[in-house]
């Protein structure tokens, strides 16, 4: 963070004396002031305010629905400071609120401070995803608030101006412009390469300027549409502020990850049912004898799954879905999540050097349990755990034969009780069957349990294999 400030010079006794003179108030000048600064102010040609009216109105539009996310955390003292702050915008005049995930991830206590000053702090969070990050928050009170139009992503075209609104730096309500530098763009996140499910991610790129503080806050287009959240930025590793490239959830993405996380308190996404690798151009032209720059091949599908029921094959070459061209894993990702379950994607895709479409409808993306089934703890499973009942914690129902939980050192029997769970993407306390679930939707390709027997903790690593 960027700290900000003024240096003061000591002056010793006697350069103050020897400086003295200078600074006493000296005599007027008898001259009169130039005309120039009589004169009344110049203004701004028509054409030239004509360019800066779109600016204008579309800010003027959104600003007054964009807040300040503050972020409270206890200190080792156990008062509640402020850790961390970033930006947010009202989507309904009910209160519900769009940010990052990160904006609001450990917080004990979150806050919103509106355009005019005022913070209000009895906020719920309706959910979070750590794939996409998006969290969805609802401010409870009933006052109604002023509201941010959702656009349309998928018309978003490079080189179209948009303003980026948000709290840069703790600065409030700040205003910055630029031009979509890219759509699509994967690999912002970091994550494991191996684990395709990590994050869902298409970013759109613009060097409208985004500093610590945006996250969370609207990308806009000249009618004052939100386009994207703010999410990301790249420093180029040398300083935390803005270089001129940004990054912003599509719209189109984050409508679907909310209207789940509300309806939910998970985000489902749309399942095809295949496992896929990447090929660029020259591995395209040596296997399969197709001259392009790049496409997603298909390693596995499942049977009876969306693609199996669409014609897809092993070995089958996707390029293109719903219009937008498949060059990364990850792009395939968000498009499904965008999508979601009973969602229509048109793939085009090669066969035997043939080009060819075809429509998939997707299902509910499965969890992945690791061969686990779990219930909330009661009193008589903590009993014969061994445990104080009032823990906050799930028990082992079933473990499912040739999974994971039931082969190896670390296998897992019936009566076992969680207390917690961490993924990569999360590390969740685990209170109830509903919060094991949560974590679990995130996919992993492995996870950590921590288990309680008798008064004594202890973890359980388990991974699943790949295809």
């Amino acid at each position: 963070m960027m700290q900000r400030g003024f240096v003061l010079l000591a002056l010793g006794c006697g350069l103050g004396l020897l400086f003295a003179t200078y600074l006493q108030p000296r005599a007027a000048s008898g001259e009169d002031a130039p005309g120039e600064l009589m004169r009344a102010p110049s203004q701004p040609t028509t054409q030239a305010k004509d360019l800066s009216r779109p600016f204008i109105a579309a800010t003027k539009k959104v600003r007054p629905a964009v807040v300040q996310v503050l972020n409270f955390q206890r200190d080792r003292r156990g008062q509640l400071r402020p850790a961390s702050s970033g930006s947010g915008f009202f989507f309904s005049k009910e209160g519900h609120l769009l940010t990052n995930r990160h904006v609001i991830q450990g917080a004990q206590q979150l806050a919103v401070k509106l355009l005019d000053g005022t913070t209000l702090t009895n906020i719920k969070v309706l959910g979070s995803d750590p794939r996409s990050d998006v969290a969805v928050l609802r401010v409870q009170t009933d006052k109604e608030f002023a509201v941010a139009s959702l656009g349309d992503s998928d018309k978003v075209e490079v080189g179209e101006w948009v303003i980026a609104i948000g709290a840069p730096f703790k600065l409030a309500s700040s205003v910055s412009a630029g031009v979509v530098s890219a759509r699509g763009r994967t690999g912002v996140l970091a994550s494991d390469p191996y684990d395709q499910a990590q994050f869902s991610e298409a970013f759109i790129q613009t060097d409208a300027a985004l500093n610590p503080g945006n996250s969370g806050g609207p990308l806009i287009n000249l009618d004052g549409q939100v386009i994207g959240i703010n999410t990301a930025i790249e420093t180029g590793n040398q300083i935390r502020a803005n270089v001129g490239i940004g990054f912003a959830i599509p719209i189109n993405l984050v409508r679907t990850i909310a209207i789940s996380l509300i309806e939910r308190g998970v985000a489902k996404r749309g399942w095809l049912g295949v496992q896929i690798r990447k090929r660029v151009g020259v591995e395209l032209e040596q296997e399969f004898g197709l001259d392009l720059p790049g496409g997603l091949v298909v390693e596995f599908v499942e049977k009876e799954s969306p693609a199996w029921k669409a014609g897809l094959r092993k070995n089958d070459v996707i390029v293109d879905i719903n219009g937008r061209p498949m060059l990364e894993v990850k792009a395939l990702g968000a498009r499904l999540a965008q999508a979601g379950p009973g969602g229509r994607l048109k793939i085009d895709y090669y066969r035997n050097k043939q080009k060819t479409s075809t429509t998939a409808i997707l299902a509910t993306e499965p969890t992945y349990t690791f061969g686990i089934k779990v219930a909330d703890l009661d009193d008589e499973r903590a009993r014969e755990a061994g445990i104080d009942p009032s823990i906050d914690a799930v028990v082992i129902t079933d473990v499912e034969p040739d999974t994971p939980a039931a082969t190896g050192p670390n296998r897992l029997y019936p009566g076992d009780v969680i207390v917690r769970i961490d993924t990569r993407a999360l590390r969740v306390r685990v209170r109830n069957a509903r919060d094991f679930e949560r974590a679990l939707q995130t996919n992993p390709t492995a996870i950590k349990l921590t288990l309680a027997a008798k008064g004594q903790l202890y973890e359980v690593f388990l991974a699943r294999s790949e295809r």
